[in-house]
């Protein structure tokens, strides 16, 4: 097959999106197919170029051409909820540059392909859902702290106002609240929370949302088990954290029970490995923090942990949590989103509630105090991991591929 992937960032920009569209499209790439994938322009990425098989190609759009002042950050140009003229325009040149057989988008640049599912360079269309941006145009689903009660116009735009600000909160929550989504042929979503967010938007006809997890790359547990201990973990026992040190990541809970450990005498060294924001708390004394880590000492640590914490607020599935997972750590995570499909408590994980920091020391400390049961979690949770690689993922994403295609040819 001919694949077009349409993805409003790409590498050198990187996520955990953008790391499951290229992990995804080199698994197809390897596995036979030809892989295209269309994103928009940044300052670090102007140019066309082929990245591990998979072409790239970079286009223009209003945002990053006409009214940068749209984008708060220069370097991730932001695609609206409705379609960009440019995009649109760069799209249609790219199909009929010739023998696509399917478009797959997987974030807000499907607005600007959906004009043309219908014309003469319309192609059969799967969208992935990684987020809840079919209903939420901040992502998360979430209102003052919990899961949203659903969409609705004069909720949303003082709830997006705060991101956004007023004006443009106001353009994509109209534009989004307007889209029917015609022209989508198959619809998955990463986790089960996500799907029963789309199913909470307009969707086209009696099209389906079928789950389909968001990928790593396969060989991460070799690649935590061969890579050398980093030098710059602590000496003795460690828990970690891996992720933005923001407060929808859960980091506040997190310093608030490593504090009340650390004052009964009994933690063991806390590292979080992330990117400040402007929300990061106050770091309590004695916890490891660095950043720009790379990619194979993350593993490594990992594999080294006594527990890993996944805290998160909101999480539409978790990969960091994956990576943890094959690592062979014992993760204790909240039940946030696609989290709480991915780790069973007591089976794959401990999992406690979002925004307890009581629940999660607790937690720890049974971790900490039952050999047998960190041994049990460190295989139960690798055999989770597993299930989240890409030889078991693609697969099922080549049979959405097929099922569509063929839909659309009778």
């Amino acid at each position: 097959m001919r694949i077009l992937h349409l993805s409003n960032l790409y590498a050198p920009v990187i996520g955990g999106l953008e790391r499951s569209i290229a992990t995804s499209s080199e698994e197809l790439v390897r596995r036979g197919h030809e892989v295209t994938v269309l994103t928009l322009a940044t300052p670090l990425a102007d140019h066309d170029e082929t990245i591990r098989g998979v072409r790239v190609k970079r286009v223009r759009s209003v945002a990053n051409t006409l009214l940068p002042g749209m984008n708060a950050d220069a370097a991730k140009p932001f695609h609206p909820t409705t379609a960009d003229p440019l995009t649109t325009a760069a799209i249609r040149r790219v199909l009929r540059s010739g023998g696509y057989d399917v478009v797959h988008s997987h974030d807000w640049m499907m607005y600007s392909y959906l004009p043309l599912r219908f014309g003469r360079d319309g192609l059969p269309h799967v969208h992935t859902a990684h987020d809840f941006g079919f209903t939420c145009v901040k992502k998360t689903y979430a209102r003052g702290g919990r899961t949203c009660g659903g969409p609705r116009l004069g909720k949303c735009l003082p709830c997006a106002s705060p991101q956004y600000g007023g004006p443009k909160s106001a353009l994509l929550t109209t534009a989004l609240r307007a889209q029917r989504h015609r022209g989508i042929d198959a619809i998955t979503a990463i986790s089960p929370a996500v799907a029963e967010g789309v199913e909470q938007g307009r969707l086209p006809g009696d099209v389906p949302v079928r789950v389909i997890s968001s990928l790593v790359p396969d060989g991460l547990d070799e690649l935590a088990r061969s890579t050398p201990r980093p030098q710059w973990l602590p000496a003795g026992p460690y828990l970690l954290f891996v992720g933005q040190l923001g407060v929808h990541k859960g980091i506040d809970v997190l310093f608030t029970a490593y504090e009340r450990l650390a004052a009964s005498g009994d933690a063991p060294a806390l590292v979080c490995l992330g990117t400040p924001r402007a929300d990061t708390p106050p770091i309590p004394p004695g916890v490891v923090v660095r950043h720009n880590v790379a990619h194979h000492e993350v593993m490594a640590a990992w594999h080294g942990a006594a527990a890993g914490i996944v805290p998160s607020v909101f999480e539409p599935m978790g990969q960091v949590a994956v990576e943890a997972l094959l690592a062979g750590t014992p993760l204790i995570a909240t039940a946030a989103g696609g989290l709480a499909d991915m780790i069973r408590d007591g089976e794959t994980g401990l999992q406690i509630p979002v925004g307890d920091p009581d629940a999660l020391v607790a937690a720890i400390r049974r971790l900490l105090g039952s050999p047998e049961l960190t041994a049990r979690l460190r295989a139960a949770g690798h055999r989770r991991g597993l299930d989240y690689t890409a030889a078991r993922v693609v697969p099922q994403i080549e049979e959405v591929y097929r099922a569509c295609i063929a839909s659309a040819a009778r």
